[in-house]
């Protein structure tokens, strides 16, 4: 599903990106982007808040190229499209991180220039691997990109630095593949188990709640800004 109203509209905010383009409230792709949220917020005793703001991230063409070609390769080695499941089993899955600024709020769309920014930094130039542990120190699953089907989960580690009264949090386009399942923690990986493409941990042994995590920063891609008001 294309988020534009026509090819061209499509092709000239992709050549101005990487860019944030606010989702009208009542829009299909505002409805579908707040459901997701709502549905897989799945911490009990924990309110889910009301979504106020999405914005639609518009990556540069280099890196949209380079996720394309790391789909593409996945898909020929698994043929997923084939099984009836996206292009290199692409799914839809959210990152919680810090935000120093207020991107986001009352329409801002321009991205600060903090190099301390997580959160403008992922939406410029996507996720680097070279910053692993820079906030969490470690992780369940090595040396990897964290995200998780679960908003909730997400939410917990999504902050502010900037006194805003909404949250942020990112919902991502990554190349699953094909998911090695595990429970139990393996601290020390820096790439899923030979066969495979990515690390599905699973709720039980060691988690509360699921986590997706790839290796290879051509894997994700941020789609969208989710802001929300706790």
């Amino acid at each position: 599903m294309s988020h534009f109203c026509t090819q061209a509209c499509s092709d000239d905010a992709e050549a101005k990106g990487p860019l944030l383009l606010e989702v009208p409230k009542g829009h299909v792709t505002f409805k579908s982007v707040e459901e997701q949220f709502k549905t897989s917020w799945r911490h009990t005793g924990k309110r889910c808040p009301p979504v106020r703001r999405i914005y639609k991230i518009v990556l540069s063409p280099a890196s949209l190229a380079s996720y394309n070609a790391y789909r593409s390769a996945v898909e020929a080695r698994g043929q997923f499209f084939a099984a009836g499941r996206s292009a290199g089993n692409e799914n839809r899955r959210w990152h919680g991180t810090r935000r120093e600024c207020s991107i986001g709020d009352k329409g801002r769309t321009t991205l600060c220039s903090s190099t301390n920014c997580p959160m403008c930094c992922i939406i410029r130039t996507s996720f680097d691997l070279s910053k692993f542990g820079s906030k969490t120190g470690w992780g369940r699953f090595g040396k990897g990109i964290y995200t998780s089907s679960t908003s909730s989960k997400s939410d917990d580690y999504a902050s502010n630095d900037c006194g805003s009264k909404l949250t942020g949090i990112l919902l991502n386009k990554v190349v699953v593949g094909k998911g090695c399942k595990m429970l139990q923690d393996s601290p020390s990986m820096t790439a899923p188990p030979s066969g495979f493409d990515s690390v599905l941990a699973e709720k039980g042994g060691s988690l509360n709640h699921d986590e997706l995590v790839v290796y290879v920063n051509d894997a994700i891609r941020p789609s969208f800004l989710v802001l929300y008001e706790k």
